[in-house]
């Protein structure tokens, strides 16, 4: 059944991406799902300060800042994701005693109701037995998954864009939801509120990623896939989480080979 826009179940929403716009920065990327859109910038490496300095490796600074008001709850919360995203991603042991800087602004408002159809139950993930005494809003409860996943992606356009930092994959993220039992792809805020349980997925893309399993073609060439994020709110079957996995996998190789394309443009013009 088509949604409120037109759109299929699996379709995206109208993508944009663009690197370099901040003059003050190595690198910048602004990243949009439809109208939800997020500015990365990217710093690094630069001089640390003396008690943040780590003698293995660079400093991964994360900072978040909303569209209006002050960074909150959600705001670390996201910050926290990003912080478990690129980590691991970053070559940040080539860099001892230095200091990487990401800052992503949010250009979308924050979604202020809780979806009231998750609010009126519990918070959970599956297995749910893990879960059982899970019963306050998430730390999402103001935020949209699509928000998130729009964030992850400006960062790696503004990582890519710098080039000062190696990455042994880049992650890309879509958000997914449950709406009256059928699967959304990329849902809308309003569909993210009516929605039964949602769900965010990144996967890094690169090759001779050791913990990845299976590889897929992307544009001829066989490139390995890594979940990074898998965030869920919600009650859900493991079947319906895999469906959503599965489908999350597909849908951020469609965004990468997007994003590739507006990185060559911008390369070779």
């Amino acid at each position: 059944m088509p949604r409120a826009d037109g759109r299929t179940p699996n379709d995206l929403r109208p993508l944009r991406a663009s690197v370099g716009e901040l003059d003050r920065a190595d690198g910048s990327g602004r990243f949009a799902f439809g109208p939800v859109a997020a500015l990365a910038s990217f710093t690094g490496p630069i001089e640390v300060r003396l008690r943040e300095e780590r003698v293995d490796r660079a400093t991964l600074e994360v900072v978040h800042r909303p569209l209006e008001g002050v960074a909150g709850t959600t705001s670390r919360a996201l910050v926290s994701t990003l912080e478990g995203v690129f980590a691991p991603l970053l070559a940040l042991s080539a860099f001892p005693r230095a200091l990487v800087q990401l800052v992503v602004q949010s250009l979308t408002p924050a979604y202020a109701p809780h979806p009231s159809s998750l609010a009126e139950g519990r918070q959970v993930s599956w297995p749910p037995a893990e879960y059982e005494a899970a019963g306050a809003a998430a730390p999402l409860g103001t935020s949209t998954f699509a928000a998130r996943a729009a964030a992850i992606n400006a960062a790696s356009l503004s990582a890519l864009h710098a080039g000062s930092i190696g990455m042994r994959a880049v992650p890309f993220a879509v958000a997914l939801a449950y709406v009256d039992g059928e699967l959304l792809l990329d849902p809308s805020a309003d569909e993210e509120a009516a929605a039964t349980a949602r769900f965010g997925f990144g996967w890094a893309f690169g090759t001779g990623i050791s913990s990845a399993s299976g590889a897929m073609e992307l544009d001829g060439e066989e490139a390995e896939a890594e979940l990074v994020w898998a965030e869920a709110e919600g009650e859900f079957s493991k079947d319906e989480f895999d469906d959503a996995r599965d489908l999350s996998r597909a849908a951020a190789a469609e965004v990468l080979a997007f994003a590739k394309e507006q990185l060559e443009a911008f390369f070779t013009r």
